[in-house]
């Protein structure tokens, strides 16, 4: 569980460029992916779109520090047996060439999760 008001961290995984080559009946077809951006869908009624992403850390001093690229804090815990879903909707694009010819296009990866963010709450007993 993650808590309402910490700073989540946002990022895909790498590599960033994918290169491919494939030969048949005499063609060479290359073609090279580059992503572009990555929107996160939150699960509670907002997204955010990120050109550039930082892995965290499997240790951040202090735990709180927000990602330096793409983060998100949220403000609501999400409901008992009901967490948020997180749609990644990453773009890429793609340009080709085959003997001689060349294009773009766009594609668009999509994979979710779920998190439940609940509240912290503390006691002060003097």
């Amino acid at each position: 569980m993650l808590a309402v008001g910490f700073p989540i961290w946002l990022w895909t995984d790498r590599p960033t460029t994918v290169t491919t080559t494939a030969h048949h009946d005499g063609l060479t077809f290359t073609l090279t992916a580059t992503w572009t951006s990555t929107t996160f869908t939150m699960g509670d009624g907002h997204s955010k779109n990120c050109t550039a992403t930082t892995i965290r850390p499997k240790t951040v001093k202090p735990a709180t520090k927000p990602s330096p690229t793409c983060g998100y804090v949220y403000q609501t815990k999400s409901k008992i047996g009901h967490p948020y879903t997180v749609t990644a909707d990453t773009h890429w694009r793609i340009d080709w060439t085959t003997n001689g010819y060349s294009g773009t296009f766009d594609h668009t990866y999509t994979g979710s999760r779920t998190l439940e963010i609940g509240e912290l709450q503390s006691l002060i007993n003097g």
